[in-house]
């Protein structure tokens, strides 16, 4: 999935040593840059990122003031990385629920346990997916859905039963923010790779389970593209 950040930096040598280094993380997407914390706390609220990169002082003030009032707007706050010069700032850090403290300039090693912690809390977080249709809202488990299938201008998100909810988002959508756990496996599908029960590379074909969930489908399998199936092996290690 595409993990959407956003940084509020005043310094332009800082803002783009970090930038430079994240361009390395292709599942990271840059929404924007703020330069104040107004801007900031405006960006954030109408952007909803996953992750804030927030240095700890933007012209000479103590950043730490923006987050309780990030607070009113969010049941739950998105992850936020500090980065600074000054280390005395670490306590503070820990104690307004910062997760990550970096220190600049940002060293790549750094960032990246950082990025691991952040991606480790944020699938631990995440258990469901909100489908919306012409008329309602669907909260799906992510455990009860089997796959997404690209059906003209809609995706069609298919459970274990194979009953299926129509939403006008693209399947590319889909692609960047479900979990790992499902696979982009051809234009036109991504599978749960809990419910693979067999799969025939020669053919290009994957068989679920269960095989209720395919009873909507012209055929028993669905099939796969050539280009995906290296990435379909390495998810299980093949």
């Amino acid at each position: 999935m595409k993990y959407k950040y956003v940084i509020i930096q005043d310094k332009q040598e800082a803002l783009d040593n970090l930038k430079a280094t994240l361009d390395n993380h292709s599942n990271y997407k840059l929404v924007d840059v703020a330069t104040t914390l107004e801007d900031g706390f405006s960006l954030i609220i109408k952007t909803k990122p996953n992750l804030i990169f927030l240095d700890v002082e933007i012209d000479d003030k103590n950043s730490f003031t923006l987050i309780p009032k990030l607070k009113e707007f969010f049941i739950e706050l998105p992850t936020i990385i500090m980065t600074t010069s000054h280390n005395y700032y670490a306590k503070e850090a820990v104690n307004n629920q910062v997760s990550y403290f970096l220190s600049k300039p940002i060293e790549p090693v750094e960032l990246q346990k950082s990025l691991f912690l952040f991606e480790k809390k944020f699938i631990e977080g995440q258990t469901h997916l909100a489908v919306k249709t012409s008329s309602d809202i669907h909260i799906l488990d992510y455990k009860d859905i089997c796959f997404l299938q690209a059906e003209r201008n809609y995706t069609s998100v298919f459970n274990l039963m194979g009953e299926k909810l129509s939403t006008s988002k693209s399947l590319k959508h889909f692609e960047e923010t479900l979990p790992k756990k499902f696979i982009r496996i051809h234009k036109s599908f991504i599978i749960n790779k809990n419910c693979i029960d067999r799969l025939n590379t020669r053919k290009g074909q994957i068989f679920l389970k269960p095989m209720d969930a395919l009873k909507d489908l012209e055929e028993n399998f669905i099939p796969i593209r050539k280009e995906y199936v290296q990435k379909l092996k390495n998810s299980f290690s093949f």
